[in-house]
């Protein structure tokens, strides 16, 4: 019996320090069903092009989708990918989204499709504790968010990292999602609550954004973001 297809979009921006140990922990993994779409939000320190050449030039599994300036966003990046998938000639039976900035594991993504292969519609990776808590149980900060979406077997509505079915996909259609910031991830939990479709859950460790990435343009050379705009300006980026 053939494997369900499954695409895993990573969405990027000034992630080139860490961007290679995300990819790293996906190929790990060694499913051949995995394919992989970075879509990145043309970065300024050119995470788009250390992808290019260290992984999509390597392995035919890998693609990249390269955003223009305008329309940045965790909106218009998830849709975008979303669009990708739906477009893409291979018909992919599970999608997962997560961040290329390590706060989502890879190692993650085999019980999260298992999930769906026991029935689940939707599986959000919650993550189960805050910094700082010294109980190891979930904070909850969540909670009105939660109730707002109709999400309420999930606590962490707001985590980029999930697994939806492609039959899912097609029951909320994302595309027509209209939120262009990280409020998508709760729109499209509440679509899916709406539809009534099983959303279930993994725990996760809390995992803190890795001290290279660049997200916020504070640790690349030459001043952060703003450096490599103005080198960009001048053409020397």
């Amino acid at each position: 019996m053939t494997s369900p297809t499954t695409l895993v979009i990573v969405c990027t921006l000034n992630e080139k320090l860490v961007i290679d140990e995300v990819m790293q922990g996906i190929l790990d993994l060694k499913d051949p069903a995995l394919n992989v779409l970075l879509v990145d939000d043309d970065s300024l320190d050119q995470t788009w092009r250390n992808y290019g050449t260290n992984w999509a030039a390597k392995y035919a599994e890998f693609y990249l989708l390269r955003r223009p300036v305008r329309q940045k966003g965790q909106g218009h990046a998830w849709r975008a990918g979303l669009n990708w998938c739906f477009e893409a000639e291979t018909h992919y039976d599970r999608v997962i989204t997560m961040a290329g900035n390590t706060t989502d594991d890879p190692a993650h993504i085999p019980a999260l499709l298992a999930k769906l292969d026991a029935g689940a519609d939707v599986v959000v990776a919650e993550r189960s504790a805050d910094p700082g808590g010294d109980d190891g149980q979930p904070r909850r900060k969540w909670g009105f968010t939660n109730t707002a979406v109709g999400a309420t077997t999930v606590d962490d509505v707001e985590s980029n990292y999930r697994a939806y079915t492609r039959a899912a996909l097609d029951a909320i259609k994302p595309l027509t999602t209209k939120s262009v910031d990280h409020r998508i991830k709760t729109e499209l939990l509440a679509r899916c609550a709406a539809k009534k479709l099983r959303i279930d859950s993994i725990p996760v460790p809390f995992r803190e954004r890795s001290d290279k990435s660049d997200a916020l343009g504070g640790n690349t050379s030459g001043g952060g973001a703003m450096g490599l705009w103005l080198k960009r300006m001048v053409g020397r980026a």
